[in-house]
């Protein structure tokens, strides 16, 4: 690592905490790769001027681990793989190893007791924050049929490799079955048959970072949980937004427009053909938006389960109660 140069010792560690891709994750290979860092800090060895793979981390620690490198490895030792963690959590920690070597004067980082400092705490830091802090939350996916992500096609039993796939944004398109997300216990999501939705990268829940949809034709629904952390969630149709609040909502989009039925919850419609250019929809409330200007928006309630014509909201409300 470059320690005279904070930009590029910046860029290092990040392209060394990048190495291990998220299909990575397995208990067992994290805690393998624990063990052969901490058997390499025991060995001890001069520091690389690049940083290595975590798949060879030996020499990171310098020549001769003291006492004190030797009970905080043991700690690490002690320490089982954690389960689940945010991307937010992976920045805060490499910003605050990353701002204590860029504050340190140039004297003292030129010493050679600063570099081997510096790279034990690079190492310790990237052992935690790789493989002892917990991983970001992931999409899961279920196929009742098959569905294709940016053109490569996904069937029943390929569940593990779409969600590989979905850790970057896309088009998902459902054919003539239906398809579920679900990103840990906080949001599902369904795609109806027909169904083509612009998903983002892997979102971050932290109650901040916007999660955006494009729905493109066909119709979805979604759900927030009580553990939802409340980030925004936008759904964009070519005639309105939907923001949802704390809610189960379904958007289908149309030769005739964009339809928003809100099982739970409340949504914002916002379109220029909307009086004023929005509409607050509350529960059980179905709003459609036309594309012939002339027709104008249409309010109405759900109808009851047991009328004619509720077999679109019911399904829904199905949804709604769906573990």
């Amino acid at each position: 690592m470059s320690t005279g140069d904070p930009e590029r010792a910046a860029r290092e560690l990040e392209e060394l905490l990048r190495r291990v891709p998220p299909e990575h994750s397995d208990p067992a290979r994290r805690a393998e790769a624990r063990r052969a860092f901490l058997a390499a800090g025991a060995a001890g060895g001069d520091a690389p001027s690049r940083a290595p793979a975590p798949a060879r981390m030996g020499g990171v620690m310098g020549t001769g681990a003291n006492a004190e490198e030797q009970a905080f490895a043991a700690w690490l030792a002690a320490r089982a793989p954690a389960e689940s963690m945010s991307a937010a959590v992976r920045r805060r920690a490499r910003l605050a190893f990353l701002t204590a070597v860029a504050a340190t004067p140039p004297p003292l980082r030129a010493r050679r007791s600063f570099r081997r400092l510096v790279w034990g705490l690079a190492a310790a830091a990237i052992l935690a924050v790789t493989f002892l802090l917990p991983e970001p939350e992931r999409w899961s996916a279920r196929l009742d049929g098959r569905l294709t992500f940016d053109g490569t096609e996904y069937s029943p039993g390929d569940e593990a490799r779409l969600t590989a796939a979905l850790e970057r944004s896309g088009t998902l398109e459902t054919h003539v079955a239906r398809g579920r997300l679900e990103f840990g216990d906080a949001l599902a999501l369904e795609l109806l048959p027909g169904c083509s939705l612009s998903i983002p990268p892997l979102p971050v829940l932290d109650g901040v970072e916007p999660l955006e949809f494009e729905l493109a034709r066909g119709e979805t629904y979604l759900r927030t949980s009580a553990a939802y952390p409340g980030n925004p969630i936008v759904v964009r149709t070519t005639l309105a937004d939907v923001a949802l609040h704390g809610t189960t909502v379904g958007v289908l989009v149309d030769e005739q427009g964009t339809c928003v039925c809100v099982a739970d919850g409340t949504a914002r419609v916002t379109s220029a053909l909307l009086p004023g250019g929005y509409r607050d929809l509350g529960p059980r409330f179905t709003l459609r938006v036309f594309h012939d200007p002339g027709m104008g928006p249409k309010l109405e309630p759900f109808p009851p389960e047991d009328r004619p014509g509720a077999a679109h909201t019911s399904d829904l409300v199905e949804f709604e109660r769906s573990p």
